[in-house]
């Protein structure tokens, strides 16, 4: 069986914020069809531009080259790129949103890895959802949430994409809308888990399916800390004001890895996670 070296990147792509999140990201839909509650203030897009811009810097600092993308105000989800594609090597499965709106994302994107020299491949089934934010790929095998977002029908095309690669679905439910919101790799054999019922679920599924070992680091039940970026033995997570227990918990359980402190920022109000705005590959 393959294995890619998980977690060696040299490259990033990021996009800017447009205006139009404001009042327009999928999560109000979302949220508003599941009757969930809203976030009671709207994003500050000068804070929020803030945020993104130091998180761009980090990912340069950290020794990656990003390709920054620019907003398009037609798309207002379009910062999180990492729903659009899944990249593994030089390859690379454009997805297919489970919402129509979304889907324009992915056709900037399709120009953007082509022009950057990946081997690009498309869904095209019309009955097929796949959102980036389902896929957890660990070097080994692919963990896809079976949600909202994501079907098996997009399950089997990743599968028929990266033939090399087992893929394993794992159900989620609302209020989990993506499944790095409950899991998410934070190092070489080693998945932060988000304690709630719903984390606890989802790695029992890791746990009962996968042909590998992986090691559970429990993390507090809120989606951008468990949302974590590991590469280059980098760990890039949340900061102590936005979770300080978690802080704690990456601390002790990873003292030899730079860690690095970055606010996901305003865009938690549309429940956006550090692992939502960039696409990281080599």
């Amino acid at each position: 069986m393959s294995s890619a070296i998980f977690g060696t990147y040299t490259r990033a792509i990021v996009r800017q914020i447009p205006d139009s999140i404001r009042d327009h990201s999928e999560a109000f839909e979302g949220r508003h069809r599941h009757g969930l509650p809203e976030h009671e203030e709207p994003i500050d897009l000068e804070k929020a531009r803030q945020d993104h811009e130091r998180y761009t810097q980090t990912l340069r600092d950290l020794g990656l080259d990003v390709t920054v993308v620019p907003a398009d105000e037609s798309t207002p989800d379009c910062t999180f790129v990492e729903d659009t594609c899944v990249v593994v090597g030089n390859k690379a499965l454009l997805t297919r949103p489970a919402l129509a709106t979304r889907r324009n994302e992915v056709d900037t994107m399709e120009k953007v890895l082509e022009d950057l020299g990946l081997e690009v491949h498309r869904i095209r089934d019309k009955e097929a959802k796949l959102e980036g934010g389902d896929v957890i790929f660990t070097g080994h095998e692919f963990f896809v949430g079976k949600s909202v977002c994501s079907n098996l029908e997009g399950h089997e095309i990743l599968a028929d994409t990266f033939p090399e690669y087992p893929v394993y679905s794992v159900p989620l439910r609302p209020p989990k809308f993506h499944l790095k919101g409950v899991i998410c790799m934070a190092a070489p054999g080693v998945m932060a888990v988000g304690e709630s019922k719903w984390g606890q679920r989802a790695w029992k599924m890791v746990q009962k399916r996968a042909k590998f070992t992986y090691e559970p680091l429990w993390v507090p039940d809120k989606d951008h800390t468990c949302g974590v970026i590991y590469f280059n033995g980098n760990l890039v997570h949340c900061t102590k004001e936005e979770g300080a227990e978690s802080v704690k918990r990456f601390e002790d359980r990873f003292p030899d890895l730079n860690r690095v402190e970055v606010t996901v920022g305003q865009l938690e109000k549309v429940d956006a996670a550090l692992t939502c705005c960039s696409v990281l590959f080599y």
